[in-house]
């Protein structure tokens, strides 16, 4: 009798204990939980950081290079080998590229760079190292490149293939020839020329960008050239930029009126190179302005003492250029006592 009584009393026992036992179960699984949610959270976090980092050293990374966009008052026609980015070479511990080519207009400068991609025509790459005459097309018409050189356009890519694109004058044909001999491969119509600049570009470079001059704007069409350059400049990626103002009242009569419209749209970006030719340089060059150069400024133009022609300058000129452009990168702390000489 007294083992019938205690019998119920034992299986209540068991059935608590087996309770009790599965309560204390449960607590590790929540602090597993909780734990999840702070690693969950600290990894957020650490992720947000990284970003945050990453990004500022995007757009902080130190400058390696400065690279010249421009025609031929770039490139230093008339300079004696004495260029504007010659001087910031000398001036700087920093790489400087010359990409002026004479004669081009801004949409050419912004092809050569990529920001206005040119294409081919339909064609076929033979396995050889042989050129093959190719077609070149931009916006539906033939861009007339490389007439006086390939200046950041070569080594270039088409279809995946390294090669260097030329211009035969005689036949006024271009033509491609791949650097090393592979399988031959039949290239497709509207296929993108990658230009050497383009798959080189950085946003870490500093930009200066000096267009304008060829099939230069009036009053009337000035908005075409700023939107040419803020689309090369988007393009090209880096918040470090200068944009040269336009010189030659007689090759371009609204030249006051274009700079201003230059002066509006890139703020502190934009340098008056002309007011400086105007004003001061011939006196920072110690040079005592002749009889002729004072006509000149009073009629707005450049003093014949800084020139060879209507819109070229002489080697002084281009010096004074490049001493400018130098004061305008210090002037935006684009460069540090580290990368002067």
């Amino acid at each position: 009798m007294k083992k019938n009584r205690m019998l119920p009393l034992l299986m209540l026992l068991c059935m608590m204990g087996c309770a009790g036992a599965a309560g204390e179960k449960e607590e590790p699984e929540q602090k597993t939980e909780n734990a999840n949610e702070q690693v969950q959270e600290a990894c957020t976090e650490e992720e947000m950081e990284t970003e945050s980092v990453s990004s500022v050293t995007a757009s902080e990374e130190k400058a390696e290079r400065i690279l010249c966009w421009g025609d031929s008052l770039t490139y230093g026609q008339g300079g004696n080998g004495v260029t504007y980015p010659s001087v910031l070479e000398e001036k700087l511990n920093l790489e400087v590229l010359n990409y002026g080519i004479q004669g081009e207009t801004a949409r050419q400068i912004g092809i050569r760079m990529g920001a206005f991609p040119m294409s081919v025509g339909a064609c076929s790459v033979p396995a050889e190292t042989t050129p093959v005459q190719v077609t070149l097309w931009q916006a539906g018409e033939d861009p007339i490149m490389m007439r006086l050189g390939d200046c950041a356009i070569n080594p270039c890519y088409i279809g995946g293939i390294e090669g260097t694109l030329s211009y035969r004058a005689e036949e006024n044909a271009y033509y491609f020839v791949r650097t090393e001999a592979g399988d031959a491969v039949s290239v497709g119509e509207g296929t993108e020329v990658e230009t050497y600049a383009s798959r080189n570009k950085k946003e870490s470079d500093i930009i200066v960008l000096f267009a304008g001059t060829n099939l230069p704007p009036d009053r009337h069409t000035v908005g075409e050239l700023i939107e040419r350059e803020k689309q090369m400049l988007e393009y090209l990626g880096s918040e470090r930029y200068i944009v040269i103002g336009l010189t030659s009242k007689k090759l371009i009569p609204d030249v006051e009126e274009i700079n201003v419209a230059l002066q509006e749209a890139f703020g502190e970006h934009f340098l008056d190179i002309r007011s400086f030719l105007l004003e001061y340089d011939l006196k920072d060059a110690g040079i005592e302005p002749s009889a002729k150069d004072k006509k000149n400024v009073a009629r707005g133009e450049i003093p014949a003492s800084l020139r060879v022609d209507e819109v070229h300058g002489n080697e002084v000129f281009y010096r004074l250029i490049g001493e400018r452009v130098y004061e305008k990168l210090e002037e935006l702390s684009y460069i540090t006592e580290e990368d002067k000489k």
